[in-house]
């Protein structure tokens, strides 16, 4: 059983600023977070407040407490006294005591931070946590986050349960290496009490009825790091592109004169049904539909909105240097569902049961995805070429028109009432990277000379397709791909 380490009262350098810390609860099983002393005076400019916080003693901190201490981290806060908006920083070292400070510009790892400048309605809308508060495991914190989903919005308990992973993550866009959106689908009445609902989970939430890049460049995303809740069912092909582009760091966008960084946290309700080519690969797909739309269950109040974001930020402040060092790692799912479940289970550090979870969760969906690849149009390109490929007596010229013939049979073969035309053959080659010629006055198609082969057998081994024979390799492409598959398991 997990125990404690509790604050004790604060004692406040200031009269207007004593307060009383509820107890502040730091799993066991945290490892920590790398040294740091407590800076030097504060330079002249440096408007923060330290207070100083006596921990009480504890055996399993006394044992596994870095040599150094706990790394302090950086979070914006909003106080109850006045509503403005601070930074925070709490410092934890080996002896027990601990330090508090905040102010709206504050010096952190040998630079200044200001608070960021933003639009007055997005200041005065910001949620924002009050003071770190009490969590006592990884358990406690993500069961509470499923039954709030479950009281307000009715979901199924898997997609409550891959979004109160999901909204645990939000909390480290800074010490992941990406944060998969969420795509919601389904009725808007029960889109919109999901959204408000994330609102009490997610680290500084922001609703937004419009998702356009002049929206997004009003809002100074590399220096707030939001999650942003979003009602765009007429998202675009272009936008689609740019949002799932703005999953990782590092990608630039053109806003006005300067160039800035659009990645954060997303969350889009994209309509009643979402079409796939906007789905975004390194996504998860909640649908919101039956009888959700129905709950008379009200939103979150205040009170369970502070408590949620006070546990939140304690559970960053103690956790941030585990997640950033994590090691967890999975095989055998797809490369987008991969890098789904890595990320998320980094977030469940020193809880194997919550690691192991997720991959249960993603396992269905990764299964899906291989259907839905294999099913695709480039899918049922594929096969037909590989047909040809392991055919006898077929000549080196593959024409367009016979491909499309064969996917067709093939669709028919399987119950699809489904046609594809040559025209749409052709395109489908072309996206793929199989050039097609003209074969004298027959049209055009393919020369299946080796290079050809063997290139539609590696987009064959990509896509799934390739032709399973009980075990016994078709061809010597087939082969040769079937061991870098078992290299690849073992």
């Amino acid at each position: 059983m997990e125990e404690p380490i509790d604050n004790l009262t604060t004692q406040s350098t200031s009269a207007d600023e004593a307060q009383t810390d509820k107890s502040s609860a730091i799993p066991q099983g945290a490892t920590g977070e790398v040294a740091s002393n407590v800076e030097a005076q504060n330079a002249p400019t440096d408007n923060a407040d330290t207070t100083s916080t006596p921990l009480v003693k504890n055996a399993w901190l006394d044992a596994n407490f870095p040599a150094g201490g706990f790394t302090p981290v950086l979070d914006l806060v909003r106080w109850d006294s006045d509503r403005e908006i601070e930074f925070f920083r709490m410092t934890l070292f080996k002896d027990g005591s601990g330090d508090r400070r905040r102010g709206t510009r504050i010096q952190h790892n040998g630079r200044w931070h200001d608070v960021p400048s933003m639009p007055p309605a997005l200041s005065r809308a910001l949620i924002l946590p009050t003071q770190p508060d009490s969590f006592y495991s990884n358990r406690e914190l993500f069961d509470s986050i499923v039954a709030l989903l479950r009281k307000h919005v009715m979901l199924p308990e898997k997609e409550c349960a891959l979004l109160a992973y999901w909204s645990m993550a939000t909390w480290f866009p800074d010490f992941l290496p990406f944060i998969p959106s969420v795509v919601i689908t389904g009725p808007a009445a029960a889109a919109d009490l999901l959204l408000r609902t994330l609102v009490a989970v997610c680290r500084r939430p922001v609703l937004l009825a419009d998702a356009s890049p002049a929206v997004l460049s009003a809002i100074p995303l590399g220096e707030l790091s939001p999650t942003l809740l979003m009602r765009e069912p007429q998202l675009n092909r272009r936008m689609a592109a740019l949002l799932n582009a703005s999953s990782q760091p590092g990608y630039l966008v053109h806003s006005g004169k300067d160039f800035q960084q659009f990645y954060c946290a997303k969350c889009i309700y994209m309509g009643e049904h979402a079409k796939d080519q906007l789905l975004m690969p390194n996504s998860i797909h909640i649908h919101v539909g039956g009888r959700s739309w129905t709950s008379l269950q009200p939103l979150p109040t205040d009170d369970v909105i502070r408590d949620f974001q006070g546990r939140l930020l304690l559970y960053r402040i103690i956790r941030h240097d585990d997640v950033a060092a994590s090691k967890f790692r999975v095989a055998g799912f797809r490369p987008e569902t991969l890098a789904m479940a890595e990320v998320l289970g980094a977030v469940m550090v020193h809880d194997p049961e919550l690691q192991s979870g997720i991959m249960e969760l993603l396992q269905e969906r990764d299964e899906q995805s291989r259907v839905d690849r294999a099913s695709g149009q480039d899918g049922m390109v594929l096969k037909a070429v590989l047909w040809h490929c392991h055919q006898p007596d077929q000549q080196q010229q593959l024409f367009v028109r016979e491909i499309a013939a064969t996917v067709n049979r093939i669709y028919s073969e399987e119950g699809e009432s489904l046609k594809i035309s040559s025209e749409t053959v052709g395109h489908v080659l072309k996206n793929l990277g199989l050039y097609t010629r003209r074969l004298g006055n027959a049209g055009r198609g393919l020369v299946l000379d080796k290079t050809t082969q063997a290139r539609a057998h590696e987009l064959g081994y990509a896509n799934e397709v390739l032709p399973d024979s009980s075990g016994v390799p078709v061809c010597g492409h087939c082969h040769k791909l079937q061991v870098i598959k078992t290299e690849e398991v073992v």
